[in-house]
C-alpha cells in the first residue's frame, strides 16, 4: 500500500515532468516559426547560458570575436557558416544540415 506522503510525492513529481514537457513542447513550436539564423542563435544563447558561460567565455572557448557571436545569438544571417560551426563545437553541439 501506498503511503499519502509517497502518493504526494509522486504527484509532485508527475506534475513537474508535465510542466517540464510542456515548456519543451512550446520552445519547440517558437523555434519552428522562426528563421534558420534566428533559431541557431537561440540555440546558441539558450545552452551557453545552461552551462554557465557569459559571451567572452564562449569567445575564448571558440575563438570567435565578441561582435560574431553577438550577431550568431541575435540571428543575423551574415555569418559565415565556419563561425557557428566554432561556436556550436566549443558548446558541444553539432551542425546538422538538413
Amino acid at each position: 500500500m501506498v503511503s499519502a506522503t509517497h502518493f504526494d510525492d509522486l504527484l509532485a513529481e508527475i506534475r513537474g515532468e508535465y510542466l517540464d514537457a510542456r515548456r519543451q513542447a512550446s520552445l519547440s513550436g517558437q523555434i519552428s516559426q522562426l528563421e534558420p539564423a534566428e533559431a541557431a542563435g537561440r540555440l546558441v544563447r539558450e545552452h551557453r547560458k545552461k552551462q554557465g558561460q557569459s559571451l567572452q567565455d564562449l569567445c575564448d572557448l571558440s575563438g570567435v570575436a565578441y561582435s560574431t557571436l553577438s550577431k550568431i545569438e541575435h540571428g543575423h544571417r551574415s555569418v559565415r557558416l565556419g563561425k557557428l560551426q566554432k561556436v556550436l563545437n566549443a558548446l558541444g553541439l553539432k551542425l546538422w544540415i538538413g
